[in-house]
């Protein structure tokens, strides 16, 4: 056998076990049952394919629709071919099938899910005992971990899937309720509530809200009513306006007076609302007490930062009060007896479950009196009266459940009057005589009525409809009489009567909409058209003039300081609160407004946008950016709330006042039963007045454009708030720190250079606390400080020469505004004592006003005294307090004076709720 013959045997020997081999592996892979084992990194899934295809002999087939792109990482030992191809297609829609040794790869049919329906629940949510709609009730379905509030109305509405629905409805101070129900289509569900006077804790999570840290909202705040009735207050009137002055970032102009500086704001930048209806003065006293009667009001919100779109006209704050309807189920009130006031409530159903009513009056009880004598002779005799009232009344009817229909009015009156008779050269016989005869009235108040409707148009859609009537009036009328008769016989007279009356008068309809198309969406829109009225001053007078019994005048003059001017104001409205994710809220709006008058329009374009995004643990955060316009200005010359002070509105060379506001806060709500919270904000106000020096605008608004100027102002701070929501000891602590200035870049004031408002108080803290100790006795702490705003008082003495040589000494000025007053601090305390009785519940209250007596100054002004000397410098400021000495006599000097008019004031109240 030669060499080659070998070669030859040898490779069949080889090739034939080589088949033997290969058939064997080939029978085996081809075996639906062998076992393999399989490790693949990070590879495509057609790279897997081929690498099966080369380890065990089956061949892949498979069209274009079939993608093999994704990357996969598998290992597997001893399993099936279907094993493995089953655990590598199971996140793909690719179907496979063993054929033979084929596997047949296609596309698998994507699969019908079943289509989950949707439905809406809608109702109201109610006091279980009086039917009175609860404005911002909570409405949780725990399943889903989804809710909403209710509206301003008392209206909810919630989109869910079909299915099990487990609702809770909760609201602070009434027991939470549970309904669960199989949801299988659009249901309405009304729920009402029963009180509870045990404060439970409220689980909040949706960010419907209108205001408070779990809402999208920022430097929003809801007042509850147990707080505004429980704050002590001057003369035991528990008054809503002051315990909203105890809000970060909100104070009184002047200590002890009703009025409200916001951020940096002027008081004519605050948007007071009664059921939604602008209200143009909400003062009694001169700014002692507000308008507003406790016992008629269910609800305040202020917002002082992100604005929502609906609400528009004022630049610093919104306070919104919502009165009561009237309970549908039984009659009941309360009765109240002060010492400046007296009160009574009273409610209940004209048609029960159908028709009730509220009614609520207030008034100081010299108003049943003609007049109070204060000093009477034979010869003299001198009256005087003053006194307020107060009337709320309101009918909600209820047609269905879908339709419901409101009337109310509101009455608010003060009055002044002073009448003095002297009588003077007498005969025995009195056939001779002569009196003097001087009598002044001053009356001013508002009044407003209005219609509303809300119709549930569908469980996503609710609607409302209000037509109003306000108005604001003032007038002042005096007359004076000098006569001299002789033997019985008209000889002399002297007769005068004059009015002067102001005020402005609003006719307006607007409608509303909320519509929620799902759950993560919270839509409102709307119009609303104002026709203003503006009366700035019109007075008439009468001059009848006698002398030796011939008639010399008899003239009535119509003179008018300003005439009547009209405006007319359109808006609309559009703002959605929604939801990006778990954590992140928003509400993103934009109101246009349109305002016409003395032939000139003017548009404005205000976006708003707000965001709250949920960190975890209790921590938030939210930020926002408001845009304001206001078309009326408030034209005043003293610190304080005064009749006399007129409102106008812009006018063709004065343009609407704008400001940009931007806020950023955190808030922390971890603990149970706490809430705190630290805002920033950086206001810009554009076109803002400021009176001209030595201007006055008492009683009169003639030429008043020109006696002003128009420039900007810019206000910045921080506020920290600490406040206790459960438990019997609640209420908060407060303290802000901000910068408000002024400048008007033309030099008219200031020489063009920034300088501090009236009204920039560097600190201020605020401190309210209520305790609980039983059903039967409560008490209540408030203590507020506040570093001294600003006046304007000469620093040097100065000499002017007049063109004919005289000369005249008057005070050299720096700036405006060049004096801060020292601080001012108060503490008010009260306590309630509770006892049931057969038929109700009767409370005394004792309250202290200022109970250590702080001589705070509630009104301050500066006194210059002639003089001079060689260094020409007099400027002694002299905080007059406890000695009132003023030294240095001799020289010129400013003194800067108080006058305490509100200091200790102890008080008891009666009231008897029935």
């Amino acid at each position: 056998m030669n060499h080659s013959t070998i070669c030859s045997h040898h490779h069949i020997r080889a090739m034939l076990l080589m088949c033997v081999v290969i058939l064997s592996n080939s029978i085996y892979a081809q075996n639906k049952e062998a076992r393999l084992n399989i490790n693949i990194r990070n590879a495509t899934l057609e790279s897997f394919v081929k690498q099966l295809e080369n380890a065990t002999g089956f061949s892949f087939v498979y069209g274009e629709e079939v993608k093999l792109t994704r990357r996969i990482t598998m290992e597997a030992k001893q399993q099936t071919i279907s094993e493995i191809l089953q655990r590598a297609f199971e996140n793909e829609p690719i179907k496979f099938e063993i054929s033979g040794k084929h596997i047949l790869l296609t596309k698998r049919p994507t699969p019908q899910k079943p289509v989950s329906r949707k439905y809406t629940i809608s109702g109201y949510v109610t006091d279980g005992a009086s039917s009175e709609t609860l404005i911002g009730a909570n409405i949780l379905e725990s399943r889903r971990s989804t809710g909403t509030a209710t509206n301003p109305f008392g209206f909810y509405t919630l989109t869910l899937p079909e299915g099990e629905a487990e609702l809770t409805f909760s609201y602070l101070g009434y027991t939470p309720r549970r309904s669960r129900f199989e949801l299988t289509k659009d249901t309405v569900l009304n729920i009402p509530l029963s009180s509870n006077n045990l404060l439970a804790e409220v689980v909040v999570l949706s960010d419907k809200h209108e205001a408070g840290i779990q809402s999208t909202a920022m430097g929003a705040h809801e007042i509850p009513m147990a707080q505004i009735r429980s704050t002590p207050s001057i003369l035991g009137e528990a008054d809503l306006l002051k315990t909203i002055q105890l809000m970060p970032g909100v104070q009184a102009g002047m200590e002890g007076f009703a009025g409200m500086y916001v951020r940096g704001g002027g008081p004519d930048q605050n948007l007071v609302m009664l059921d939604g209806i602008p209200v143009y003065n909400a003062d009694h006293l001169l700014g002692v007490f507000s308008i507003f009667t406790p016992e008629a009001v269910k609800n305040t919100t202020l917002f002082k930062s992100s604005f929502p779109a609906r609400y528009g006209g004022r630049l610093s704050s919104i306070v919104d009060v919502r009165t009561n309807d009237g309970d549908m189920q039984r009659y009941h009130g309360a009765l109240s007896i002060g010492m400046l006031t007296d009160k009574l409530h009273i409610e209940g159903p004209i048609w029960k479950e159908r028709t009730s009513f509220s009614f609520s009056a207030r008034a100081v009880p010299t108003v049943f009196f003609k007049s109070l004598i204060t000093d009477k002779d034979d010869s003299y005799n001198n009256k005087f009266n003053y006194y307020f009232y107060d009337v709320n009344a309101k009918v909600n009817h209820k047609f269905s459940d879908r339709s419901r229909l409101f009337l109310s009015f509101y009455k608010g009156k003060d009055h002044y009057h002073y009448d003095s008779y002297t009588g003077y050269g007498y005969t025995d016989d009195k056939t001779t005589r002569s009196y003097d005869r001087d009598n002044s009235h001053l009356n001013w108040g508002n009044t407003i009525a209005y219609g509303r409707w809300n119709y549930v148009f569908s469980s996503k859609l609710f609607g409302n409809t209000t037509l109003s009537y306000n108005n604001y009036e003032m007038s002042l009328d005096g007359a004076m009489e000098d006569i001299y008769i002789d033997n019985n016989q008209l000889r002399d007279k002297y007769h005068y009567t004059s009015r002067f009356s102001s005020g402005i008068r609003d006719w307006s309809a607007r409608m509303d909409f909320d519509y929620t198309p799902m759950p993560q969406h919270h839509i409102k829109f709307g119009a609303e058209y104002i026709y203003h009225t503006f009366r700035p001053g019109i007075s008439t007078s009468k001059v009848q003039d006698i002398d030796n019994g011939t008639l010399q005048e008899d003239t009535v003059y119509n003179t008018s300081s300003s005439r009547e001017m009209r405006g007319q104001e359109v808006s609309l409205y559009a703002e959605d609160n929604f939801n990006i994710g778990d954590d992140l809220s928003l509400n993103a709006g934009v109101r246009a407004s349109f305002f016409h008058t003395q032939g000139k329009s003017y548009y404005s374009m205000q976006p708003r946008l707000s965001a709250r995004y949920n960190i975890g643990q209790g921590f938030s955060a939210k930020a926002s950016y408001t845009c304001m316009a206001q078309y009326v200005h408030l034209l005043s010359s003293t610190p304080f709330s005064m009749p006399t002070d007129l409102w106008v509105p812009i006018t063709k060379d004065i343009s609407p006042m704008y400001a940009n506001q931007y806020s950023i806060g955190g808030y922390y709500t971890g603990i149970p039963g706490w809430e705190f919270s630290v805002e920033g904000y950086y206001k810009q106000m554009k076109h803002i007045l400021e009176y001209q020096d030595g201007v006055s605008f008492f009683g009169t608004s003639t030429n008043w454009e020109e006696k002003v100027e128009v420039g900007e102002g810019r206000s910045f701070g921080v506020e920290f708030m600490a406040q206790k929501t459960l438990g019997k000891t609640t209420g908060w602590l407060a303290y802000t720190l901000s910068k408000t200035d002024h400048r008007f870049k033309n030099g008219s004031i200031n020489q063009g250079e920034w300088f501090p408002y009236k009204y920039d108080r560097r600190h201020s803290i605020s401190l309210c606390l209520n305790h609980k100790f039983s059903d039967r006795i409560d008490v209540g702490a408030s203590w507020i400080f506040n570093t001294g705003g600003c006046i304007t008082v000469p620093e040097k003495a100065t000499v002017i020469i007049r063109p004919d040589g005289t000369t005249e000494e008057t005070g050299y000025i720096s700036h405006r505004n060049n004096y801060r007053l020292p601080a001012n601090h108060r503490l008010n305390l009260g306590i309630n004592f509770n006892k049931k009785t057969k038929h109700g519940v009767r409370t005394w209250n004792i309250s202290v006003y200022n109970a250590y007596n702080a001589m705070n100054p509630n009104i301050v002004y500066s006194e210059y005294k002639s003089g001079y000397n060689a260094n020409n410098d007099f400027y002694e400021s002299i905080y007059q307090g406890s000695n009132g000495q003023s030294p240095n006599k001799e020289k010129g000097r400013t003194t800067i004076k108080k006058l305490t008019i509100l200091p200790c004031i102890p008080s008891v109240t009666y009231t008897y709720r029935f």
